[in-house]
């Protein structure tokens, strides 16, 4: 299957998966099913809901199988019960209970158990960004991001299952701050910037009232937005001082968030947060915790095209966790055909050919075919 920008699908292309974009307190609505063939309509469907891309079908990668670090399934319940447990949050006029706690913490332990029965831990998020609640769907991506950075630091289950809980609630006392603000297309107001910065004080405030949530998860929540310099808040911690599961979430959250797309701008592709993140090792980042982070991070996700240091386009065959920018790819000729896979980490032949760029241009077939 191939990863296909909302920008340049045509009519007659099938869709290669179900396109899940709402999630209610009760079950998911898909927009359009696989194997649908796409006429215009959907593509303005798809482009009224700011979907960045979808997966089809095509001759040239029947082979190519994008395998998720989630199932579907698992998915779905867990962006459901996201909500759930959110709108009860602020039905309760912003006070936890234990109900709520309770839910997050076997969502947590889902997560843990099927990311660990996952051969493969290299992340592909792009399907999730389809999903139309920012605030659910990063949740989930940031406990993803964070769960997957603990196995690499070789963390028991137990902590897993706490990182992961720190993610699922690291926003929740963003619940009750004025929508307009949270939403606010423009540059917030000092002022606005100020309440905004509360949120992690909120939501410990709010979590600490119950005996069972463990110190650890209350300082995750509390510092996942200090940075490794002093320079984040709502302390100005630096260095050691930030505990580890802050350090963890703090990387988690800013990756997520350039890979989203917002009101203001477009999301980056993963290449370019990569370079971000990399950017800000030991000045907001610990670079130690970065290193474990990027481990399990597809830089050009499977399915997608990306342009070559040559001048050919390619589509992304395979990521390879012990090389993560050079993956397996597949040259697209002009002719519309395609070169044998190449290993760009090990075949001596192409050493000297590099990604550029993640690259969708039209690289001379029908993607309908």
């Amino acid at each position: 299957m191939l990863f296909i920008p909302t920008e340049l699908l045509k009519p007659n292309m099938i869709i290669a998966r179900d396109i899940n974009l709402t999630i209610t307190d009760q079950f998911s609505l898909p927009l359009l099913r696989k194997g649908q063939v796409l006429n215009d309509l959907f593509i303005k469907k798809i482009k009224f809901h700011n979907i960045a891309g979808v997966y089809i079908d095509n001759d040239i990668a029947k082979d190519i199988i994008v395998n998720d670090i989630i199932s579907e399934k698992l998915k779905i319940t867990v962006l459901r019960d996201i909500k759930k447990n959110f709108n009860l949050f602020k039905k309760n006029r912003g006070e936890v209970n234990t109900h709520i706690v309770d839910n997050i913490s076997k969502i947590a332990k889902s997560l843990v158990l099927d990311i660990l029965s996952n051969d493969e831990i290299l992340i592909n998020l792009i399907d999730l960004k389809n999903y139309d609640d920012y605030t659910y769907r990063h949740s989930l991506c940031v406990a993803i991001l964070s769960i997957t950075t603990g196995i690499s630091l070789q963390l028991n289950e137990h902590m897993l299952t706490e990182i992961g809980i720190c993610a699922l609630l690291h926003d929740i006392g963003k619940m009750t701050i004025p929508i307009e603000i949270i939403n606010k297309p423009d540059l917030l107001s000092p002022q606005e910037y100020d309440t905004v910065k509360q949120h992690p004080i909120i939501a410990v405030e709010k979590l600490k009232k119950l005996s069972f949530v463990s110190q650890a998860v209350l300082d995750g929540i509390l510092t996942h937005h200090e940075k490794f310099d002093g320079t984040g808040y709502p302390y100005g911690l630096k260095g050691d001082e930030i505990p580890l599961y802050g350090k963890i979430l703090a990387i988690a959250d800013v990756y997520d968030a350039l890979t989203s797309t917002r009101s203001y701008r477009r999301a980056c592709f993963p290449n370019e947060a990569i370079e971000y993140v990399m950017g800000c090792a030991d000045v907001h980042f610990d670079y130690n915790i970065l290193k474990a982070f990027l481990k399990n991070i597809a830089a050009y996700p499977v399915g997608t095209f990306v342009s070559l240091s040559n001048g050919q386009i390619a589509i992304v065959v395979k990521n390879l966790q012990v090389n993560p920018l050079r993956p397996i790819i597949r040259i697209i000729y002009a002719d519309g055909t395609t070169s044998k896979n190449i290993n760009l980490s090990y075949d001596l032949d192409h050493m000297n050919i590099t990604i550029v760029s993640m690259g969708y241009e039209n690289p001379g077939f029908s993607y309908s075919q």
